[in-house]
């Protein structure tokens, strides 16, 4: 068995050292992955090196998709578009949950890009729309996931904050594995469970990456966003390793 305190090997020279990082789904639930987050965030700034242009032409191109049908979404259930404050009630509520649904597969692809780049595989930025194949379930997944963690905010708040860890996987889950919404919440949930902890710190200093590239004038954005898309990606990688078809859980 190797030592799961060892540091992993960042060596981007070629598909032997991607694949001896790899997980998969039974090694993820029963919590034989290891959590680095130095070691995770070094890897993934290397591996920002000729990358950073995918990673922002899939932020431009989601970015654009997204306010495109959130502008139809207003308009089909009559919401303002110029004065926010007007939107309240069950027509407001309706447009939230048809934009989060709707939008879902831009997510997922905007999270397969870092995957992909993780794992070495190519990919561009035309990845955000690569799997409206899957809304179906991305959009039920995601519905779940927020009324599940709602419930939970609700019941003492902590419940909600382990179930907004626990999820942080489902959505490649369906794309990558081919999982349903609930397989892969629950599959998501029960692998970060292993190690949530060290996970929570994860996405944690993800975040305070995020609001420290944000707080110098933005231009910290043009590295951060790439690094941290990646990061997400190397994450996944270790954890449950690389597309497979809805295998035997």
């Amino acid at each position: 068995m190797s030592d799961i305190y060892s540091a992993p090997q960042a060596d981007l020279s070629g598909d032997e050292s991607s694949s001896a990082n790899m997980g998969s789904i039974p090694k993820a639930l029963a919590g034989d992955y290891q959590v680095a987050i130095g070691n995770t965030l070094s890897e993934a700034w290397a591996r920002t090196k000729g990358k950073k242009g995918t990673v922002w032409l899939g932020v431009l191109l989601y970015t654009i998709a997204y306010l495109a049908i959130s502008f139809v979404i207003a308009l089909i259930t009559g919401q303002s578009i110029t004065d926010p404050d007007a939107n309240q009630g069950l027509t407001a509520v309706l447009a939230n949950i048809l934009t989060v649904a709707v939008t879902a597969p831009l997510t997922a692809g905007m999270m397969m890009i870092g995957i992909k780049i993780a794992r070495d595989e190519e990919v561009s930025g035309t990845e955000v729309f690569a799997h409206f194949d899957k809304i179906l379930p991305l959009a039920v997944g995601v519905v779940l996931m927020y009324v599940l963690i709602s419930v939970g905010v609700l019941l003492l708040v902590l419940p909600g904050i382990y179930l907004m860890i626990g999820y942080v996987l489902m959505m490649p889950l369906i794309v990558d594995k081919n999982l349903g919404p609930w397989q892969a919440l629950e599959t998501s949930r029960k692998a970060v469970t292993k190690h949530w902890f060290p996970i929570f710190g994860f996405m944690i200093v993800l975040m305070l990456l995020y609001v420290a590239g944000f707080l110098a004038l933005l231009i910290g954005l043009i590295w951060a966003i790439p690094a941290l898309s990646i990061a997400y990606g190397v994450l996944y990688r270790n954890m449950f390793g690389g597309h497979e078809i809805n295998p035997e859980l």
